[in-house]
């Protein structure tokens, strides 16, 4: 994980001081009565990779526990298309996180959501960004509900995390039991037919359609895979007769121009402008190798068989005993062989067809 991720950078964290804010101060009230009269609920998912996708079940508890509430989802504008596919939250509220604290447009979002006097907010970060648990501190809820942390008080209902090794999961639904909503099977993501059947006529052929295999290009949080494995990656799909599905950002543009160069128009790039989007196409894979990344998460919402390549405990990020993913760590993610990928990748697949 990268240092300031949790502590935020020192220009952040100046201009929290700088503003010389104090925290919200911890009102004294009845928990249990002003829980059970909430109205007005913030669902704020993790905002590392797969926070999105992983937070799913609670905004379903949410809504099950308060029908007539109405829930708000805050994602970044980023993940907005594919946030609305959820039909837990009343509306989703997409704004461009990624800015720092004493940007104007993050000072705009915590001005927006004070301006909507929630009753709740619940943050699912354990070690979300600086700024999203600044945002939440600020978002004016009577009570706000967290993982406590170790350089910011910005929840008056906190829990304490789990040691490391813990699926981010099982965590949350911990969180959840404090305020007696109960436990939830894993959710199930599915993205609307009409878009799937859509990305098919339009970027697959009857035969690929059929035989599609996504390759995630991006590392996520770490450096990910090299050119060098990726282009032999590539041509081990093509030679077992797949068509491969290149997801990148354009960050990702130069590898995939050298595998452009090498491998011709066998290969399907999609440039992830839309998560939605993105979903829509991964629905037509048989599979996908990844590392870890949203889309990683995202397939195993959507029940795609999953490669996926971690360079830290797999364990916070993959449920133990999870059908349809098969898990390859490393330290060093340049160190792992494609040989053991394509291995695990026909092992999944296999399993699948059963």
């Amino acid at each position: 994980m990268r240092a300031d991720w949790l502590k935020g950078s020192l220009r952040e964290r100046a201009s929290q001081w700088w503003q010389k804010e104090e925290p919200q101060a911890a009102a004294v009230f009845d928990v249990f009565k002003e829980l059970a009269g909430a109205a007005k609920i913030l669902v704020v998912p993790n905002d590392r990779v797969g926070g999105l996708v992983i937070g799913a079940p609670v905004c379903r508890a949410v809504r099950q526990h308060y029908p007539r509430a109405r829930i708000s989802l805050l994602v970044d504008e980023a993940k907005g298309g594919v946030a609305r596919q959820l039909p837990f939250a009343d509306e989703v509220v997409a704004y461009p996180l990624g800015r720092a604290v004493g940007s104007p447009e993050i000072q705009a979002v915590r001005q927006s959501l004070r301006a909507q006097e929630f009753d709740l907010a619940i943050c699912l970060g354990i070690d979300c960004s600086f700024r999203l648990a600044w945002l939440c501190g600020g978002c004016g809820a009577r009570m706000r509900l967290g993982f406590s942390r170790p350089d910011m008080k910005p929840f008056n209902i906190e829990v304490v995390p789990k040691a490391a090794g813990t699926y981010e999961g099982d965590q949350y639904l911990g969180l959840l039991s404090l305020i007696g909503l109960e436990e939830l099977t894993e959710s199930r993501w599915a993205v609307e037919a009409e878009r799937v059947t859509q990305a098919r006529s339009r970027y697959l052929d009857e035969e690929n359609s059929r035989n599609a295999i996504g390759v995630d290009l991006s590392g996520g949080e770490g450096a990910g895979l090299s050119h060098r494995q990726l282009d032999e990656l590539v041509g081990r799909v093509i030679k077992r007769g797949a068509r491969p599905v290149l997801f990148f950002s354009p960050s990702e543009q130069r590898q995939l121009n050298l595998l452009h160069k090498n491998h011709g128009d066998r290969i399907l790039p999609f440039l992830q402008e839309d998560l939605a989007g993105s979903a829509a196409l991964l629905a037509n894979c048989q599979a996908l190798i990844a590392c870890n990344t949203e889309l990683l998460h995202l397939a195993r919402a959507m029940h795609v068989p999953v490669v996926g390549i971690f360079g830290e405990d797999p364990r916070r990020w993959v449920h133990p005993g999870s059908a349809g993913v098969k898990v390859i760590q490393a330290g060093d993610l340049r160190s792992v062989g494609i040989p053991q990928i394509a291995r695990q990748l026909e092992e999944v697949l296999a399993e699948d067809s059963r």
